[in-house]
């Protein structure tokens, strides 16, 4: 229900209340001032009989009280009178009465016992009436009877009636007048500057902050408008600022990329110098040897190897900056990945026996299947399995496990849910906590003959999976590469 409509019933409501109960203090009132006035009638009409009536010998003018009292009977509005004289016990009653009017003859008697007048409604022969009776005196202040006067009351009745009828129409009417400029004022001074309130907030919650209200006035819903207005010229100015903050953040986001960009390209350079200038240095330096000893057939083929080996470590150095570079977008498979891992260790089971290991494996047989490029998963299993064996010159034991567990990825324990893990352990040299927080950076490697770009690669490729490496190590000890793949969304039980 509106503001409006709200406002009109309450309003409407008090006033209902406000004009019904002053109708009703009137009619009250109005049978007060006719019950006074039926009351002053009937005792100024008393006081005219006990002056006539008190001079009255008896039983000589009993012809002169009769028609006195007829005379007074005759006014539309007095029903009869009845004249009671205690010492010769004669009623006197004016036509049409009847006899057997006791409780008329009781109220006279009563007011002579109590030499007062007395006053009750009732009703008499099926008619309401007023009944005023008063004491008779002789000229000593003895009673010698007294008067009941039977008046009316139905004409009182209906003028009351008449008087309700009338007060309540105009109740209706001043109600339904009222009520109607009620509802014309709150829909001019309330509903409709309200309306136009929300419609301006809906207008700015959809983002124009153009929006004015104009409102001529100086009441509350006024100023509301005018504080209205004032917030989205606040809002406007703040919005510009932000504008012009955010096309700002966004040029220095520019350079920033712009010079992390030359930095990278600098220190790929520096690395790739520094990686390619050592096999090229062995290649000007063999080939300085040939061109000295070309008679020498066997010194030629052992350096023609060694050129041939350096060649071949500056193709791989290639080939993996190259892979860093233009990643390959993973294909779309659904994988066991404990076959992925199986197929990647018979690659290398001749570097296994060779080294005399042990591989200690543990496949969860009830694995789920994940969703990912077999190629580039082998990849990632080959290197981090390639680097255990390196890191087991004199022998030792290479363990091998896949499971499921419920992790959280990072510091957000909201975002933990079921991931596949593969475990790589070695009992090799180990690792200390330096060369932990640099194996994933380019060109970082604790090898003679390595190229860095290994670990960065697969790390690469299992974050283009959704997934990550972590990575324990103790010196002497071992080492520990945990990935983390997601569940394929089909194969969760």
């Amino acid at each position: 229900m509106r503001l409006g409509t709200k406002l009109t019933l309450y309003l409407s409501l008090i006033i209902i209340l406000v004009l019904s109960g002053y109708g009703y203090i009137d009619i009250l009132s109005r049978r007060d001032i006719l019950v006074r006035k039926t009351k002053a009638e009937v005792r100024s009409t008393g006081r005219t009989l006990r002056v006539s009536l008190e001079k009255v010998s008896l039983p000589e003018e009993k012809g002169y009280v009769q028609g006195l009292i007829d005379a007074v009977s005759e006014y539309e509005r007095t029903l009869g009178v009845i004249v009671y004289y205690e010492e010769e016990n004669l009623v006197f009653r004016s036509n049409p009465l009847k006899e057997g009017i006791e409780p008329s003859l009781n109220l006279i008697k009563r007011s002579m016992r109590e030499d007062l007048p007395q006053e009750e409604f009732g009703v008499c022969t099926n008619v309401p009436i007023f009944s005023y009776a008063f004491p008779l005196k002789d000229k000593s202040g003895t009673s010698i009877g007294g008067v009941a006067i039977l008046q009316r009351t139905s004409y009182m009745e209906t003028e009351i009636e008449k008087a309700k009828w009338s007060i309540v129409i105009a109740i209706f009417v001043l109600i339904g007048g009222t009520v109607a400029l009620v509802l014309a004022g709150t829909r001019t001074w309330v509903s409709r500057p309200i309306s136009r309130l929300r419609e301006g907030i809906k207008h700015m919650a959809q983002g124009n902050l153009d929006t004015r209200i104009d409102f001529k006035g100086h009441d509350e819903l006024s100023e509301l408008a005018h504080s209205f207005n004032q917030m989205a010229a606040d809002l406007k100015i703040a919005q510009q600022r932000i504008i012009r903050d955010a096309e700002a953040r966004l040029e220095l986001e520019s350079g920033l990329r712009q010079s992390e960009k030359l930095v990278t390209v600098g220190q790929l350079a520096s690395g790739l110098a520094h990686e390619i200038g050592t096999p090229l240095n062995i290649l000007l330096g063999r080939t300085e040897l040939i061109k000295r000893r070309l008679e020498d057939k066997e010194s030629l083929q052992r350096n023609l190897e060694i050129i041939d080996n350096q060649i071949e470590r500056i193709t791989k150095i290639i080939q993996q900056l190259l892979g860093f570079v233009r990643k390959k977008k993973p294909e779309q498979k659904v994988l066991d990945i404990g076959a992925v891992v199986e197929t990647t260790l018979d690659l290398l089971d001749y570097r296994i026996e060779k080294q005399k290991l042990e591989v200690v494996k543990n496949f969860d047989q009830n694995l789920p299947p994940v969703l990912g490029d077999p190629d580039l998963l082998q990849q990632v299993f080959l290197n981090l399995i390639l680097n255990a064996i390196q890191s087991m010159p004199e022998g030792g034991t290479l363990g091998l496990r896949t499971s499921s567990t419920c992790v959280s990825k990072g510091a957000f324990p909201e975002s933990e849910r079921r991931y596949v893990e593969v475990r790589v352990e070695d009992t090799g040299v180990g690792m200390e906590k330096q060369v932990m927080q640099n194996i994933f950076n380019a060109f970082y490697t604790t090898k003679e003959t390595g190229t860095g770009l290994g670990l960065m690669v697969t790390q690469g490729i299992v974050q283009d999976h959704d997934g990550w490496i972590d990575v324990e190590s103790e010196v002497g000890k071992g080492s520990v590469f945990k990935v983390y793949l997601p569940l394929f969304a089909g194969g969760e039980a």
